[in-house]
């Protein structure tokens, strides 16, 4: 690694964000409308409120290297999917997939109970559908990051990380696994072959064993884009995170999500950007730092 002027290493990572989350079409059939008001009978569930927040995935769009786009089982569809890779493409946003376990109700916040084999080919479908409309443009799935429920499986249980590994040598062995930073999965798809690149949350807290605090807890989302600026800049250069107890553990990443449906999200992204400016720290798409 060069060294610059300061004593301090040359830095690049990536600033990625989940696009593609939201409808054009009805999903399944049925207005937004209707569904925002219907009621699970027996475990008293709404249509989850993350399906109805305000986007702003302009105001993030500049800064980003590379995006993570839904596939249709939690959010998205293939109007909005093929909307979002045209803008993507004119600022050569590398672009890859965000898939979840099938629950558009919940936005794909709950565990689908499968076996790994039927999680692989609930895995290829949905590479196969963004593929299919990435051909409109030229382009290929370059990576994968998983959502909700599903990403936290991968990252914690070796059978959902060993069926993401084995849909990924299916469909494509040369994409990237995006694994949240610290993870049984980053050596488990390592060892099985996989490139992987470690992810961490600029706008999430975490809590003492370098896990995501759950939405629920008050702590979870940031509020201040400085606090978000210095949680990037502490785990890329130092390698450390300062927990929502106010502990300090170490945790290191490569590539940062910055969520487009937080709110303030483009005070969040230009705060990042001014701070990576101060520390020098480049902006790359995710593929050049997997390994």
């Amino acid at each position: 690694m060069s060294i610059m002027n300061d004593g301090k290493p040359k830095l690049a990572i990536d600033i990625g964000t989940e696009l593609a989350e939201g409808f054009a079409l009805p999903p399944g059939g049925l207005p937004i409308d209707f569904l925002a008001g219907l009621v699970h009978p027996k475990e008293r569930r709404q249509f989850h409120q993350r399906h109805l927040l305000d986007r702003f995935d302009d105001e993030v769009l500049p800064i980003i290297s590379s995006a993570h786009l839904a596939c249709g089982l939690h959010s998205g569809d293939p109007l909005v999917i093929h909307r979002t890779v045209a803008k993507l493409v004119e600022r050569n946003v590398q672009i890859g997939a965000h898939p979840s376990y099938p629950d558009v109700f919940n936005f794909g916040q709950d565990r689908v109970a499968m076996s790994g084999e039927e999680l692989v080919s609930v895995l290829l479908y949905q590479f196969g559908a963004l593929q299919g409309l990435l051909s409109h443009f030229d382009q290929c799935v370059r990576h994968v990051k998983c959502h909700g429920a599903l990403a936290f499986d991968v990252a914690y249980e070796d059978w959902a990380c060993a069926a993401m590994v084995r849909a990924i040598k299916l469909f494509d062995p040369s994409m990237v696994l995006v694994a949240m930073a610290g993870t049984n999965s980053v050596a488990q798809a390592r060892t099985a072959g996989i490139r992987v690149v470690e992810e961490g949350f600029a706008d999430r807290g975490y809590d003492s064993e370098g896990h995501l605090v759950p939405r629920s807890h008050p702590k979870a989302l940031f509020e201040n884009p400085e606090d978000a600026a210095c949680q990037v800049i502490a785990m890329a250069r130092e390698g450390v995170i300062t927990t929502v107890d106010g502990d300090q553990i170490p945790l290191r990443a490569q590539t940062f999500c910055l969520h487009s449906d937080t709110p303030s999200a483009g005070e969040f992204a230009r705060a990042i950007i001014r701070a990576l400016e101060i520390e020098e720290i480049g902006v790359t798409p995710l593929s050049g730092l997997a390994w």
